[in-house]
């Protein structure tokens, strides 16, 4: 089975799952695999501007960025809109297609640029979503197979389209949170801030200060990822308090060991990083969730019992204060309920089985399809 993996460059989430998932497919499938980066194949300078656009509005004007997501969100799978903005991807799409002759192909990433496809016998077109909130962007005519993380977003992609088959898989993730890491612990009872791959969190310090206060016999392990400068600021900012047990970590590939040795994780709602926490039991708090997928995100999982969103220092005072080792121990339980470490392995078992029943209806193995970079819609 060939499979070619669809994914854009928002972020590390995106490319983590693309790489997990085509580990999964060549080695319990023995499948032949390409990841395509479509935005950027399709033109690397206009993808660049995008990704900057994405981040300094998330960054600088979430309100903006949120108000876009929400307005957008229940738009129909044949809004205009999304026809417009598949032209930034579908060159590339169509060129990995004619180019590599897949049997199935994943898209990663909310986009429509499969809503066409080109000429020639017709691959399995699968969606996996790595986000916990279903956006219109995801779900378009042309997918045969969409897995989603719960039952609550099965629900809403089949608003978009009833006729779709949905898969509850989870959200793939990487090996590592399939391997215990526990015996690894020195005793000490840690919490894990956990900033994102770009390592950005609001108001780390007065978040810091409140974990000090009101866990006084923990470890505090701030993961800055590969964000230097945050490393060095809650360096000095430790040195400065006097907090010896505030211990900052920079770019770490294995980050299963710090998150399944956490109490709790203080974390953003990134559709992959709720994964990674679920996938290691351990349960989440949320501060200042960022406007858009992030705060549905973290309304679902709190929803489910396995998180808590705080909106502003004082409601992490409020939260921790009426903390309890039973409030923690249930959260610990959903997470453990919720969490699919194995999700990899699932999301490929369910592509065999749809590349099975396409064969089965007498699909012929894709062909070399001609090659149209300019494809209106």
């Amino acid at each position: 089975m060939k499979c070619l993996l669809l994914y854009a460059s928002f972020g590390d989430g995106h490319v983590q799952v693309a790489r997990a998932l085509s580990e999964a497919l060549t080695r319990d499938l023995g499948a032949e695999v390409r990841a395509v980066d479509t935005f950027r194949q399709t033109s690397a300078s206009l993808a660049r501007i995008n990704e900057r656009i994405f981040e300094w509005t998330t960054r600088y004007a979430p309100a903006l960025y949120g108000w876009s997501y929400d307005w957008t969100r229940n738009f129909s799978i044949r809004h205009p809109l999304w026809a417009f903005l598949a032209r930034f991807s579908r060159r590339a799409a169509w060129r990995a297609i004619h180019e590599f002759h897949p049997d199935v192909i994943v898209q990663l990433f909310p986009d429509h640029a499969l809503a066409k496809l080109p000429p020639g016998p017709r691959p399995v077109v699968a969606v996996v979503l790595t986000d916990f909130a279903v956006h219109s962007r995801w779900v378009h005519a042309n997918a045969d197979l969409v897995v989603v993380p719960t039952h609550e977003a099965a629900a809403h992609v089949r608003r978009f389209r009833p006729d779709v088959r949905v898969e509850v898989g989870g959200i793939p993730v990487r090996d590592q949170f399939r391997r215990c890491a526990l015996s690894r612990l020195d005793g000490a009872r840690r919490i894990v801030l956990l900033t994102g791959g770009r390592g950005v969190f609001p108001q780390y310090e007065g978040v810091l200060e409140r974990l000090i206060r009101h866990f006084p016999d923990h470890v505090i392990e701030v993961m800055c990822g590969r964000n230097a400068r945050m490393l060095e600021r809650v360096k000095a900012f430790a040195e400065r308090a006097g907090h010896a047990r505030i211990h900052p970590i920079g770019f770490t590939d294995d980050v299963a060991s710090h998150l399944q040795q956490a109490e709790f994780v203080i974390a953003k709602a990134g559709g992959v990083t709720i994964a990674e926490c679920l996938a290691s039991g351990t349960p989440m708090v949320f501060y200042k969730p960022l406007p858009g997928q992030e705060r549905e995100n973290a309304r679902c999982i709190e929803r489910l019992g396995a998180g808590r969103i705080a909106s502003t220092l004082a409601d992490l005072d409020h939260l921790f204060a009426h903390w309890s080792e039973e409030t923690q121990g249930a959260m610990r339980l959903r997470a453990v309920e919720l969490g699919k470490p194995g999700a990899a392995s699932y999301v490929s078992s369910c592509l065999a089985r749809a590349w099975e029943r396409h064969q089965a209806l007498g699909h012929e193995a894709p062909a070399a399809a001609p090659l149209v970079l300019q494809e209106r819609g």
